[in-house]
Parts: structure tokens; C-alpha cells; sequence
């Protein structure tokens, strides 16, 4: 009985220890995605799931020239996917994404708002694998993270979609920018992918 008391007093103790150091970054981690988690839980359940095209076919044939990694029907298609599900959820993955501190904070934000694996889209499989490419990109100067002027969301929501105007403003949105760059990761990197992207009209 002796023996039994000394070792619940010996477990408060590093308890109590235990509790006087700092929190380590793996337990910090964990914390923030169950808070993500019960973020999003509320989210998903007001969110509907668009409808999307399959993806499109990889056996086109493409224009003469230097052959692509990724062919642009397919690179924007996972860019128009991109963009309708990380516009959903943006008003809560901004600020989560602008505090995120490593490419571990970036892959737990992306899992909270993504479906379970079986019921993922192509383009969520895509983005996932990889965020360390997110976080690289995010962390560049060509990320825009100021608000976007009045005039410059005007145009991206009025103008006709073949203006160019309106897809120059368009491809401003954050969520769209990132939608750009991680459309052709990891068959390309996230520069070459914001270029091409950024380049052609979306449908999404």
C-alpha cells in the first residue's frame, strides 16, 4: 500500500514537472490540428461539395514544341479544382496559413479541410504530398498578402471571363494564387506552375 502511494506521489511530481516546462513543438503541433479539426468540423457541414468534370483526358495530343511534364488540359483542371476548394474554406485558412511556421503546420491546415482519403478529389491527393512546396510558395514575395484593392476585386467579379482585366485581377486572390502555383506539383515546380496558370483564363 506504502509502495503504491509513493509511486502516485512520485507521478504528481513529474506531472507537476512536467507541467513547469515549455510545451514542446511536437505537442504544440498536435494541438493546433485538433483545434483546426473542430474548426472545420462546423465548416464541412455547412460547405456543399461542388460537382466536378472528371479529369481530363492525359492522351491528347499537345501542340508541337517543348513537351510539358504536365499538359495544360490537365494542369488546369487540377487549377479550377484547386480554386473551388480552397476558396470555400478561405475566410478560415488565411490567417492559418499566414501564422503557419513550417511545412508541418501547412500539411495539418490542409488535412482539416480536406475530405477523408477515400473521398478526396485528384487535386486535394495532389496537394497534400506536398507542403513543403505550399510553404515555399506562401513564404515568397510573388504570395500576395496584402487586401486587394477595391477596384482590383471589382474587375475580377464583374468583368466578362474572357476579359483579360478580369483575369489579371482574378489571379490576384490569394486562394487563386495558390490554387496557380500548386497546380502542377510535383510534376513541376510551383513557379512554373503560377506562370502557366497565371497566363491562361480560368473556368473556376
Amino acid at each position: 500500500m506504502a509502495k503504491n502511494s509513493r509511486q502516485q506521489n512520485s507521478t504528481r511530481g513529474l506531472d507537476k514537472v512536467s507541467g513547469d516546462q515549455p510545451q514542446s513543438a511536437t505537442s504544440e503541433l498536435e494541438r493546433r490540428v485538433i483545434q483546426l479539426e473542430n474548426d472545420v468540423a462546423i465548416l464541412k457541414q455547412m460547405t456543399r461539395w461542388p460537382v466536378f468534370k472528371k479529369d481530363a483526358s492525359i492522351g491528347k495530343k499537345t501542340k508541337p514544341g517543348v513537351k510539358e511534364k504536365i499538359e495544360d488540359e490537365v494542369l488546369f483542371n487540377y487549377r479550377d479544382g484547386l480554386t473551388l476548394w480552397l476558396e470555400a474554406y478561405w475566410p478560415w485558412m488565411e490567417d492559418q496559413l499566414c501564422q503557419a511556421r513550417s511545412p508541418e503546420e501547412v500539411g495539418a491546415i490542409l488535412e482539416a479541410v480536406s475530405e477523408e482519403p477515400d473521398l478526396r478529389r485528384n487535386w486535394q491527393k495532389r496537394l497534400l504530398p506536398n507542403p513543403a512546396a505550399l510553404f515555399d510558395f506562401i513564404s515568397d514575395s510573388r504570395f500576395r498578402r496584402t487586401k486587394l484593392p477595391k477596384a482590383t476585386v471589382k474587375d475580377a467579379l464583374t468583368l466578362p471571363l474572357d476579359d483579360d482585366r478580369r483575369r489579371r485581377a482574378a489571379n490576384q486572390f490569394p486562394a487563386r494564387q495558390i490554387a496557380n502555383a500548386m497546380a502542377g506539383v510535383p510534376d513541376i515546380g510551383w513557379r512554373r506552375s503560377l506562370d502557366r496558370c497565371s497566363a491562361t483564363h480560368g473556368s473556376a
